[in-house]
């Protein structure tokens, strides 16, 4: 059997497009804004609560994309900014460009509009990624409010697809052992303290994981192989809390 230290790297919180799992929910998202790109819609709005999924839906779509399309993927903002405008200042008038941007409530007020502007010469179209809060705040003004053709909310995903999410990465690494653990309880106990997150997800499994390592190393002997008691979670639970904290 492998080591449940190995296995928790499959959960590691990092925007790896090879780890996007095909949930129900983030395919219709997925399909959405692909669609309005494909529109060629000249400011589009990726929106969602913190750790929904939006930086892996965005980077897979530009992998989708980049091989048949003009694309430029930017995963931070704020840092890249000068590199962002001038990029767009120099690109073919005459060609229609993407512009994929993560992390967009890191933009300054006068980047938005400086970004609003060239999306209006009508030759690029400019995904933002952003969390809900700061859509509000964006949408408030009113010269944002009408030039925005499309919002595609990313929302939580529901226990079913919590669990195929958590299956399918195990299962799809040939991890079958390790996945035939998880009972019903696990996943509803996983699902009350996650409410939907994926990154919550991935933390809290990776956690487990290693609570998993420990107690299994410390006494083998007496350790159940054959499924994961609730008082791993609680504990993995309760350490993300005091990291959180």
């Amino acid at each position: 059997m492998v080591t449940f230290a190995e296995v928790k790297s499959l959960f590691r919180d990092i925007v790896d497009p090879a780890q996007y799992i095909p949930l129900t929910s983030c395919e219709k998202i997925k399909i959405d804004l692909l669609g309005a790109i494909n529109k060629q819609e000249k400011m589009i709005l990726l929106t969602g609560e913190a750790g929904s999924g939006k930086s892996l839906l965005l980077r897979t779509v530009y992998e989708q994309l980049k091989a048949k399309t003009d694309v430029f993927f930017v995963s931070n903002p704020y840092m890249e900014v000068d590199t962002v405008l001038k990029l767009i200042k120099d690109l073919d008038i005459q060609k229609h460009h993407i512009l994929l941007l993560d992390e967009a409530q890191l933009l300054k007020a006068d980047t938005w509009e400086n970004l609003r502007i060239y999306a209006d010469k009508g030759n690029i179209t400019i995904v933002f990624a952003t969390h809900d809060v700061d859509v509000n705040k964006l949408l408030s003004k009113k010269h944002f409010k009408t030039r925005i053709n499309s919002i595609i909310h990313s929302k939580s995903v529901s226990k079913a697809e919590m669990e195929n999410f958590i299956l399918t990465k195990l299962l799809k690494n040939n991890y079958n052992e390790i996945a035939s653990m998880f009972t019903k309880s696990n996943f509803n106990l996983i699902y009350k303290y996650t409410k939907g997150s994926l990154r919550a997800t991935n933390q809290s499994i990776y956690k487990l994981f290693d609570v998993l390592d420990y107690f299994y190393k410390k006494n083998p002997y007496k350790f159940n192989l054959k499924k994961i008691k609730n008082k791993y979670i609680h504990i993995a639970i309760m350490d993300l809390k005091a990291i959180n904290e």
